[in-house]
């Protein structure tokens, strides 16, 4: 089974191929006007793996919450490849993108920020296979809540926009690496996977981003 997934949510974006026995993944930095690139990423991940339309099983993607036009750019191309190849569409948030692989290993809770806009967050608690849904908090309310609990891992754009306030003012929080903030397609790719076969495709008409607010 192969699953093709794609990821737009935020300032690093790309495609990825999750394969029986091998991955394949092409990570750019996305912004205003780049999400023009992800159809040739598509294309490119297919010729690197040297996998046809006929070898995919499954489409995922990153339905937010994150950028605006990101999304929908993202979600309208995975949607366009599912009607046309006749494929699944499963959709993944970039909260269980970023959560969920810290979560295996973090003795503690995880906590996911990401950044919306000036000083405000999409803030969601994640444990292992379990990611909760996300609420929108400015930057001083979500720092208070994540230092009420000991041994938080706090993770995701919005963890990178406020390292340094974080730092100061909430020691006993650990900030993860930022390269783990971003969500990776690979790992949309394994979460759909997962999902599809748990609980079936998406529907594919009604799907849309998860702008939270």
């Amino acid at each position: 089974m192969y699953v093709l997934a794609i990821e737009s949510s935020g300032p690093l974006g790309g495609v990825g191929l999750l394969g029986p026995e091998e991955v394949h993944e092409v990570i750019v930095p996305l912004g205003p006007g780049r999400g023009e690139v992800l159809p040739e990423l598509v294309r490119e991940v297919l010729r690197r793996a040297k996998v046809g339309w006929d070898s995919i099983s499954l489409i995922a993607v990153d339905v937010g919450p994150g950028s605006f036009t990101g999304l929908r750019v993202g979600l309208s191309l995975a949607k366009a490849l599912a009607q046309v190849r006749g494929l699944p569409l499963v959709p993944v948030r970039q909260t269980e993108a970023v959560g969920l692989p810290l979560a295996e290993f973090w003795p503690g809770r995880v906590c996911v920020w990401i950044h919306d806009r000036r000083d405000y967050v999409y803030m969601g608690w994640v444990e292992r296979e379990r990611a909760g849904m996300e609420v929108v908090l400015p930057f001083p309310q979500a720092l208070e809540r994540v230092r009420e609990r000991p041994g938080v891992l706090l993770a995701g754009t919005g963890a990178v926009r406020f390292a340094k306030e974080i730092k100061a003012q909430a020691e006993n929080v650990v900030l993860a690496p930022a390269l783990s903030s971003y969500p990776r397609p690979i790992v949309v790719a394994e979460i759909g996977q997962i999902r599809y076969t748990r609980e079936g495709p998406g529907n594919l008409l009604a799907l849309e981003p998860h702008y939270v607010q």
